[in-house]
């Protein structure tokens, strides 16, 4: 059976990019030249580029085209673990390092006083650091700290210690509940300037909140990823026991 001609042109492509003819950072060929090679129109190379993109296998940079993405970090998640950025990497074979941009008392945003819980105006700690992977800057770690927690933390501990194993040695620790959400966004100026990445190109937000023992939220903010350069995987586990009025996904 002959295969559509936008699966034809993506089969092309990830095989030049898997042989290494095409590496990160090679620009793919334009859609017009595509489009006359595989005599079809520009609409069907788009679609076969969308979801090329789509795997991350390759992006667009407005202006200038489009090229091979390079090697993803991923942070594979099991839910039955604690286990931070850090961690995963580590797990993987990949050390993480920080550069910490700024780690000063603030008066809680009203989202922030919202989020912990807070009666009334309260300073707490804000942390702006890098993650480092490679050589390469793959994240911006934005954190609020209760005062009472942040007073405690060392600069050491800042730049070489991840936010659960800082907060694990605060009189509030260990962390004992790490709620995790997730969604998709357009970096603004600022994001783009310290992710060294073009305005309005997509991130992964992380939004976390630990909580310690007594319920109480010690910590919340954003991990902010470029969105070519990480993505995420996890997985769950049949525990033998499905409730009958709860379809099986």
């Amino acid at each position: 059976m002959l295969q559509p001609l936008y699966v034809r042109i993506q089969d092309e492509l990830r095989g030049k990019i898997a042989a290494g003819k095409l590496g990160p950072g090679d620009r793919v060929p334009s859609e017009n030249i595509l489009a006359r090679r595989f005599q079809t129109t520009r609409t069907t190379v788009r679609q076969a580029l969308a979801q090329l993109a789509y795997e991350g296998l390759i992006h667009r940079q407005a202006g200038l085209g489009t090229f091979v993405s390079g090697p993803r970090v991923e942070a594979k998640l099991d839910t039955r673990l604690r286990q931070s950025f850090e961690e995963q990497m580590e797990g993987a074979g990949m050390r993480v390092d920080f550069e910490l941009l700024s780690y000063k008392v603030v008066p809680a945003p009203e989202h922030i006083q919202e989020t912990m819980g807070l009666r009334g105006p309260r300073d707490v700690y804000r942390m702006e650091r890098l993650r480092i992977v490679k050589d390469e800057i793959v994240g911006l770690e934005v954190r609020y700290i209760l005062s009472e927690c942040g007073v405690e933390i060392p600069n050491e501990n800042l730049i070489r210690k991840s936010a659960v194993a800082f907060m694990d040695e605060t009189s509030a620790g260990p962390v004992y509940t790490v709620i995790v959400s997730v969604r998709a966004d357009a970096a603004n100026p600022d994001v783009a300037a310290k992710l060294q990445m073009a305005r309005g190109a997509p991130v992964l937000i992380r939004e976390h909140r630990f909580y310690d023992k007594a319920g109480r939220v010690i910590l919340c903010g954003d991990a902010i990823y470029k969105g070519d350069a990480y993505r995420f995987s996890y997985s769950l586990r049949y525990d033998g026991v499905t409730p009958s009025n709860s379809p099986i996904p």
